[in-house]
């Protein structure tokens, strides 16, 4: 069950994905296709990522105030 944990990450990481590739995709019809075509598979992409290492610091912060609370 090595990949168990993977599995909230995968999700974190799409629903950025998908966040994100829509928003740019409302721009970019917006703007009148001015952004390119590969803009919103990257900027996708971006903020899937961003918003994992968000999710991970929070967790990690939240754990530390844990631990500090038990001593």
């Amino acid at each position: 069950m090595f990949l168990a944990p993977l599995v909230p990450a995968l999700l974190v990481v799409v629903v950025g994905y998908v966040a994100g590739y829509g928003a740019t995709t409302l721009v970019d019809h917006a703007l009148g296709g001015a952004l390119g075509p590969r803009t919103p598979e990257v900027v996708g992409w971006l903020t899937g990522l961003v918003l994992l290492v968000g999710v991970l610091w929070w967790l990690l912060r939240r754990r530390r105030r844990a631990d500090r609370h038990q001593k």
